[in-house]
C-alpha cells in the first residue's frame, strides 16, 4: 500500500514519490493537449505544474479550475527546472527550483474544500515578491530604448476598462481580448495594456477605473510602432496581484485620482465596458465640453458619459461628418455615439 505524504512547496525534492501538495491557483495557461499553471501555498513559495494527456482530460481540468482556485496535486512527478532551457522563457519565474508534471492517468488534481482553503485564497492579494523595486513609468519612458523589450515589475493602477473584443486569427480561432490604460502617478501619460488569456479577460469585468491596483512582475515592455506609443505586453511569464495588500497599493491609488474618470484611452477602437460608465451628463453638458476643450492640432477629444434622452430622430444616410461610429446595443437599449 502506497501512502500520501502532504507536502509544502518548499519541502519538495527530486524523486519523492506519492506527493500530496495543495494550493491556490494564481495563473492559468490552458492549450489544447496542455495545460500549465502556477501554484502557490504561502507567501514566499510557489511552482509551475504542467498537465498532460489527451485533448479532453486536459480540457475537463482545465475548464474546471480556474485563477482562485484551491486544489490537491496528487502523485505529480517532481522534476527539475533547467535554467538555461530555452522553454524557461515561457513560463513564470517561480521560488521553487522544480516543477511538477501531472500525467493522466498518473497523478490526480482536484478541488480542496476543507477548512483550509481561505488561507490559500488571501495569498490572491499578497505580492509573489516586493513591490519596493517595481520602475515607475516615468522611467520607463525616459529610458524606452534601453527598457524595450525588457521584463519589468510595475505597481499601477487601472484608469480605463474597454468592453470584451472578439477577435479571429488567420487560423480561423476565436479569441477574446480586453484592452486597459494603466498609470503610477509618476507621469500624466497612462500606458496601454492588452489582456488575451481568457481567465483574466474573465476577471477583469470587475476591475474599475482609479479603483483597481494592478501589481505585474515580468511585463514587457514594447513600443507600438503603428499607434506611435509605449504599451505594456502580457507573456506567459507575467504573473498579475489585483489590488495587492501593501501600503503602497493606497500611495499609487491617491496619485491618480486627479485623472478624468469618464476619459476614453487612446486606442480609437477601444469601446469602454458599460459597466465602468458612471458619469451622467445632459446634452447641454456634453456640448459645452466639446466646445470649451482646447486640443492640439489633429488631436480628437472621446469620453465616455450616459446621456437619458430619447433618439428623435437619426439621419443614417446623411453626411455625418463628425461621427465616427455608431453602436446599439438593443438588449440593453444602449446607443453609442462616437464623435
Amino acid at each position: 500500500m502506497s501512502f500520501l505524504y502532504r507536502q509544502e512547496i518548499k519541502s519538495l525534492q527530486d524523486g519523492t514519490q506519492n506527493t500530496f501538495v495543495i494550493g491556490v491557483i494564481i495563473i492559468h495557461k490552458g492549450e489544447r493537449s496542455v495545460w500549465a499553471f502556477t501554484l502557490r501555498d504561502s507567501d514566499e513559495d510557489f511552482i509551475n505544474v504542467t498537465v498532460w494527456g489527451s485533448t479532453e482530460f486536459v480540457k475537463k481540468l482545465s475548464s474546471t479550475f480556474t485563477i482562485g482556485s484551491v486544489v490537491e496535486v496528487i502523485s505529480a512527478k517532481i522534476a527539475k527546472r533547467q535554467p538555461h532551457d530555452k522553454d524557461e522563457r515561457f513560463v513564470p519565474s517561480t521560488s521553487s527550483p522544480y516543477s511538477l508534471i501531472v500525467n493522466e492517468g498518473a497523478a490526480v488534481i482536484q478541488c480542496h474544500d476543507a477548512p483550509t482553503r481561505q488561507q490559500y485564497v488571501s495569498l490572491l492579494t499578497r505580492p509573489v515578491k516586493s513591490v519596493t523595486f517595481a520602475k515607475s513609468l516615468k522611467a520607463i519612458l525616459d529610458n524606452i530604448e534601453a527598457l524595450c523589450d525588457r521584463f519589468v515589475d510595475l505597481l499601477v493602477v487601472v484608469t480605463f476598462v474597454a468592453d470584451v473584443r472578439n477577435v479571429i486569427t488567420r487560423d480561423g480561432r476565436a479569441l477574446t481580448c480586453r484592452s486597459f490604460e494603466v498609470t503610477d502617478g509618476s507621469t500624466q501619460n497612462t500606458v496601454s495594456l492588452v489582456l488575451w488569456d481568457k481567465d483574466w479577460v474573465e476577471r477583469s469585468a470587475l476591475w474599475e477605473a482609479k479603483q483597481t491596483v494592478l501589481f505585474l512582475v515580468d511585463a514587457r515592455i514594447a513600443y507600438d510602432e503603428y499607434k506611435k506609443k509605449t504599451a505594456l505586453s502580457i507573456s506567459k511569464r507575467t504573473l498579475i496581484t489585483e489590488n495587492p495588500d501593501v501600503p503602497q497599493a493606497t500611495s499609487v491609488k491617491s496619485a491618480v485620482q486627479h485623472h478624468e474618470s469618464d476619459t476614453i484611452c487612446s486606442d480609437p477602437f477601444a469601446v469602454p465596458n458599460p459597466d465602468t460608465v458612471t458619469t451622467v451628463m445632459t446634452i447641454q453638458q456634453v456640448t459645452e465640453k466639446l466646445q470649451k476643450k482646447a486640443l492640439a492640432e489633429d488631436e480628437r477629444l472621446q469620453f465616455a458619459t450616459i446621456v437619458k434622452a430619447s433618439v428623435i430622430e437619426i439621419n443614417l444616410d446623411g453626411p455625418l461628418k463628425t461621427v465616427v461610429s455608431i453602436k446599439w446595443y438593443a438588449p440593453f437599449k444602449i446607443l453609442y455615439i462616437f464623435i
